[in-house]
């Protein structure tokens, strides 16, 4: 079972399996939300109750609670800051945590950073730092928080010069890509992609988890 709250774990799928995700990934209808091409895994429609079993067993030696929404996507500009909470009202299951497997990682530096702060509500400070509209489909455009602290210059070139004006966060954890391990955070956490070039390959499965 998990242990820590914020974390990697190692080789959770492997090479044939990262193969079929990507295959499914070519076989489902996509759309581009601005930042990347999402393909719909539809886990919750009965008539794909065998791709949620799938997800949920590569899950289960590590986690048990209940998949809740999974999907498989292809960036081509990295994202802002937002958390993966509940969507228009509260889930009737508390929030659990939220899994990326990396399925292709061209650039060397590929990074999910994670934050201290939280939110039940999903939100996103896209507007906020620049990337306006962009990757946004349900998500709440939030002000950026009033706070006493920031991201210091030199971490904010390293790892967002995507994003505009100073951020007012506190880094948790810089959890660095690898195909086939799976980073994960609590769904509440706020978080966001570390830049990386517009032109190199990056795919990836997330999955949201209720308890």
């Amino acid at each position: 079972m998990i242990e820590n709250k914020i974390g990697k774990i190692k080789n959770i799928i492997d090479k044939g399996t990262v193969e079929y995700l990507l295959n499914k990934y070519d076989a489902l209808p996509k759309k581009d939300n601005g930042l990347r091409i999402n393909a719909d895994t539809l886990v919750d429609q009965d008539f794909n109750k065998k791709f949620n079993k799938k997800i949920t067993e590569i899950l289960m030696p590590y986690f048990q609670g209940h998949v809740n929404h999974a999907t498989i996507y292809s960036d081509y500009h990295p994202g802002g800051i937002h958390s993966d909470g509940w969507i228009d009202k509260p889930e009737q299951i508390k929030l659990a945590y939220t899994f990326l497997i990396p399925l292709q990682s061209e650039y060397e530096k590929n990074a999910t950073i994670v934050f201290e702060e939280t939110s039940e509500e999903a939100v996103t400070y896209n507007q906020a730092t620049g990337l306006g509209q962009k990757g946004v489909a349900s998500y709440q455009q939030t002000a950026l928080p009033d706070s006493d602290h920031f991201v210091d210059a030199d971490t904010q070139k390293k790892w967002f010069p995507h994003l505009e004006g100073k951020l007012p966060f506190k880094i948790a954890e810089v959890l660095t890509w690898e195909v086939g391990t799976a980073l994960y955070w609590p769904r509440i956490n706020l978080h966001a992609s570390a830049w990386f070039p517009s032109d190199s390959d990056r795919k990836a499965m997330v999955i949201l988890t209720n308890e």
